[in-house]
């Protein structure tokens, strides 16, 4: 018997480890039916449930009438069911028993109805089942519950429970794994969403005159069915600057079409229009019978719709759908456009999403329109009237002026986040000198006060109290001043020329600004900092920026490594952890050394190999890119030096620079 328990238990786990897509928790819960079957258990129905009482439960629930498991959202009621389960949340009990009256099984049997379960049951299974109570055995876990439930109203063996919670707990590695999956999917698909989405930037921003705009329409086609959106067509609409009318751009499986003109008082577009002036975010409207119909007889009207695009379709045989879905979100002069022959719920945000992108699409055509406007002006004034040649000129000065500001803040956009984090950061030394100049200014006044009255002594007390504040705004002032020369050291264009640089210098100053600037993006983040750095090494010629980005890398990772050892030691209890990072520098001959150590958890060694490859790297999905230590590598190669790596398990890492 035990044996075919613990066979049946490694068949859960076995089907568990084989998931590859957080859908395939079915499957598993299938197999847990039918092992429990083939452990000779009586049960109608086998359901697992999250065990969260914040939000509604879900149940996942299998039995032999069902061909395959079945989901239910099913919001909290105050009946038995729900009451006797909360009440073992809340004691944090890890299994109990009931039974469930006839009118109580009743009771929750008619709120799984009105959840999703009414297209499950047949009107003969209804009546069979709330003609009867039911007796459940529930096992409880961290993340999920195991239920077990028999009409009979017939208590499971105390040996059959100690199998239920068995089952119980392997699932909830089942289940576990399914959170683990459906993170990593959600994640992946935020990745193929910003990709998307940077395509359709990308194009935006490549766009050198303001005809282009019409191929983003495709693009933007292309990009949704790349996401599994499955749009027959979709696109954008340009408002006229009275918004009576818009230019409409759409892209299909079957290429670009010609852009037309639609009335903002007629057909759909009159609601699209109003949802619009009523700030709404997102329009969705079906549309099927006459009232499509109506839609295509519309676009029929417009002669470049019934000429140029109805021909087209003609010619490729397609025919207008007898059922669509348009759905518009917004942008300040117009709307995006996506029809698809089925509701898509889900692509809802994304479809806003794009709506931003396109915002900026907008700028970048009109500022295009305008710069082909002045050019083109520029053009008639220089051909027609040469006295007007210094006007021309001074219009491409500020155009050029104009595009030479575009360029250096698309180059600035990165170190936005960066740059918030350290003003930030700047705030706290700015408040303390603030502080101690109030408090300063008010010991003047006590200060005089003494003087008129001849107590020398008292005068001398706050003569060094206020010294000792001027030492106190010196020392913060210097620590501003700190911080804002990292930001600027890190924000310098690379020169691409080596020079004479005090390396101790910029090891300390990216050591800090690493610091600072994880801080301002989590203030829970805390490491203790040494240096220990060789005096006699002066100045040596390398290219300071790049150097810098490689310090910078290393002294990041360092800080990764350790916090994240810190919140697994606090996870499982221990606090003694320290989490340190040492920056060092040392002269060993003609060869100047930079030592980054951590006292983190070590690099694996069958992953040792491969930290300097491209892509490679050891952190969660999305959270690196596999990039840092190769360019890192690159770089020491390129000044002529060498990038080595110590590491042992559990103990911390050391990344030496070694140049010459």
């Amino acid at each position: 018997r035990e044996a075919r328990i613990e066979a049946a238990l490694e068949r859960v786990r076995s089907r568990s480890m084989a998931m590859h897509k957080s859908e395939e928790l079915l499957d598993v819960i299938s197999v847990v039916s039918e092992q429990l079957l083939q452990l000779e258990f009586k049960f109608m129905h086998v359901s697992f449930a999250n065990n969260d009482i914040s939000q509604d439960y879900k149940f996942w629930t299998a039995s032999k009438g069902m061909s395959k498991p079945m989901r239910f959202n099913t919001p909290y009621l105050d009946i038995a069911m729900f009451n006797n389960l909360r009440e073992a949340q809340e004691k944090s009990v890890s299994f109990y028993t009931d039974i469930l009256t006839k009118e109580e099984h009743t009771q929750w049997h008619q709120h799984l109805l009105k959840h999703g379960g009414s297209h499950v049951f047949s009107k003969a299974e209804n009546e069979f089942i709330m003609s009867r109570g039911m007796a459940r055995s529930i096992a409880i876990n961290p993340n999920i519950m195991l239920i077990l439930a028999n009409y009979a109203s017939i208590p499971y063996s105390e040996e059959d429970n100690k199998i239920i919670l068995r089952f119980g707990q392997v699932f909830e590695q089942s289940y576990t794994r399914f959170l683990d999956l459906q993170k990593a999917e959600a994640q992946a698909k935020e990745s193929q969403i910003q990709l998307a989405l940077e395509r359709v930037r990308a194009r935006t921003m490549a766009m050198q005159k303001s005809e282009e705009l019409q191929e983003t329409a495709l693009l933007l086609f292309q990009q949704v069915q790349e996401l599994g959106i499955p749009p027959f067509a979709c696109g954008f609409n340009i408002w006229d600057s009275d918004k009576k009318a818009a230019t409409a751009w759409m892209g299909s499986v079957h290429g670009l079409q010609p852009s037309f003109k639609t009335d903002s008082s007629k057909d759909i577009y009159l609601p699209i229009y109003k949802a619009s002036q009523r700030g709404e975010s997102i329009f969705v409207k079906e549309q099927g019978g006459q009232e499509l119909k109506d839609h295509y007889a519309y676009l029929s009207s417009i002669p470049i719709f019934k000429n140029i695009i109805m021909e087209n379709m003609k010619q490729k045989g397609i025919t207008f759908p007898t059922f669509q879905i348009i759905h518009c979100t917004f942008f300040s002069q117009g709307y995006l456009m996506f029809i698809s022959y089925e509701p898509v719920p889900e692509a809802y945000d994304i479809f806003k999403r794009f709506a931003k992108v396109f915002e900026q699409t907008y700028i970048r055509f009109n500022d295009l329109k305008q710069a082909e406007q002045l050019a083109k002006q520029a053009q008639i004034d220089l051909e027609n009237l040469k006295a007007a040649k210094k006007k021309t000129e001074d219009a491409l000065v500020e155009l050029k002026a104009t595009q030479s500001q575009l360029i250096q803040a698309e180059k600035m956009a990165s170190l936005g986040e960066l740059t918030a984090g350290i003003a930030h950061e700047i705030q706290n030394p700015l408040n303390f000198v603030n502080n101690f100049s109030e408090v300063s200014f008010e010991l003047m006044d006590e200060m005089i006060e003494d003087i008129d009255k001849n107590d020398l002594t008292e005068v001398k007390n706050i003569a060094e109290d206020i010294k000792q504040n001027l030492n106190k705004i010196n020392f913060h002032g210097k620590r501003a001043d700190a911080i804002v020369k990292g930001m600027l050291q890190h924000s310098r264009t690379s020169t691409g020329i080596k020079e004479p640089t005090d390396v101790n210098a910029l090891a300390d100053e990216y050591l800090r600004l690493a610091y600072h600037g994880l801080r301002a993006k989590d203030k829970s983040f805390n490491a203790t900092m040494k240096t220990d750095f060789d005096d006699s090494i002066g100045n040596i010629n390398i290219i300071p920026q790049d150097m810098g980005r490689v310090i910078l890398n290393l002294i990041t990772n360092a800080f990764y490594v350790v916090t994240e050892k810190k919140k697994l030691q606090q996870a499982q209890g221990d606090n003694s952890y320290e989490p340190t990072v040492w920056v060092s520098t040392k002269k060993v001959g003609n060869k100047v050394i930079i030592m980054v150590k951590d006292n983190g958890n070590g690099i694996p060694k069958k992953v040792l190999d491969k930290i300097f490859q491209p892509f490679f790297t050891t952190k969660p999905t999305g959270e690196g890119t596999g990039l840092g230590l190769s360019l890192s590598y690159d770089i020491v190669k390129v000044h002529g030096g060498d990038l080595k790596v110590e590491t042992k398990e559990n103990e911390g890492t050391t990344f030496t620079i070694q140049l010459s």
